[in-house]
């Protein structure tokens, strides 16, 4: 099995044809991947089937990049067979057939972004998160990719995936941070009438997606490197959705209370390692790390001196004719986070740490 699967990796992509999707005004980074989510969708178990189904859609070193879990689901892939056992074996059996509504679907010339919840039914564990001991239970997972075209126009070469960890314990009653003072597990579509998922591709205007991406590029380094407060390119009634751990914010006082004034103290020496930002029209998307020092207490968790990266991953809704930022779409790796400052959040979930115990 193992010289078919590296034989089969080894043959040459017979490439898209996304002609079709194309003539719909659709960019052709989101028209592969559009075609590539069709082959997860069958929930392919046999190995050989899933590397022919998916080969043409990615590069032969592809890297799906995801959540850091201590038993090894998800985490960091190299090419199409790791990705298999890693991620999508242990996730088509942790849940039920899987219903998918998105937000925002975003396009550039060779990338790609979204954000979108699933509503589905435990079956098993997934990261030791014990979805087995609560087998049919409704759950709602919060997901986001970003994808790397390679320079060629054809295939897909890196994947950063994020689903809330941090929520999926809470749904089962484990609050393994503080509870916030924001509401939690609660996001809502953009409040603009553009499309669901938001851009319609073929009414974007390409100078809106550059007067946008400047902003957001702005907005990313005084919010988290440069500024003491909230960038002025925020609207005074933006919403900022936080996933668990952060809560909703639902003005720009609250934002700085809540999440901003204490990131600024607890982590200190911040730098801002981005991978992407792109933009289609007036919508954006960033994924990358803010990195520094534990040097404060955040999120409950006293300062240890440790450095820590945080990965997160972020889409907003610009509004050109205010000339601000409306809305914003936030996740994190949390668990990863806190691992490098000596805490496991999964090893919290324990009775003790059950909502009412």
């Amino acid at each position: 099995m193992l010289v078919l699967s590296i034989l089969l990796l080894f043959q040459p992509s017979s490439g898209i044809n996304t002609d079709d999707c194309q003539a719909l005004g659709t960019p052709r980074s989101k028209c592969i991947v559009n075609a590539m989510d069709g082959v997860l969708e069958m929930h392919i178990e046999d190995l050989e089937t899933w590397l022919v189904e998916m080969k043409d859609y990615w590069t032969e070193d592809m890297i799906y990049d995801s959540n850091w879990t201590p038993n090894g689901d998800f985490g960091n892939s190299t090419g199409l067979e790791e990705w298999y056992y890693a991620e999508h074996i242990p996730f088509i059996h942790a849940f039920d057939s899987t219903t998918w509504a998105t937000f925002i679907w975003i396009g550039g010339d060779n990338t790609a972004s979204l954000f979108a919840y699933g509503k589905t039914t435990w079956l098993a564990d997934l990261g030791t998160v014990p979805g087995s001991e609560h087998n049919g239970v409704e759950v709602t997972l919060w997901d986001l990719d970003f994808y790397q075209i390679d320079d060629a126009g054809e295939a897909i070469s890196y994947n950063w995936c994020l689903i809330d960890f941090v929520d999926l314990m809470l749904q089962l009653g484990y609050q393994v941070l503080p509870k916030p003072s924001l509401k939690e597990g609660f996001m809502l579509p953009p409040a603009a009438m553009d499309g669901i998922p938001a851009p319609v591709s073929r009414l974007v205007s390409p100078q809106d997606t550059q007067m946008s991406l400047e902003m957001v590029s702005a907005l990313l380094q005084e919010d988290f490197v440069t500024g003491d407060s909230p960038s002025s390119l925020w609207a005074d009634d933006m919403v900022w959705y936080g996933g668990a751990g952060f809560g909703m914010a639902t003005s720009k006082d609250e934002y700085e209370t809540h999440i901003l004034a204490p990131l600024r103290a607890g982590v200190s020496m911040r730098e801002l390692e981005v991978d992407m930002v792109h933009c289609e029209g007036v919508y954006c998307g960033a994924h990358g790390y803010v990195a520094g020092q534990h040097t404060g207490e955040w999120l409950g968790e006293h300062a240890t001196g440790l450095p820590l990266r945080l990965r997160l991953a972020l889409h907003w809704r610009v509004d050109l004719v205010e000339g601000v930022v409306k809305e914003c779409w936030a996740m994190f790796d949390l668990p990863a986070a806190f691992n490098m400052i000596g805490v496991d959040l999964f090893a919290r979930m324990d009775q003790n740490n059950r909502v009412g115990s």
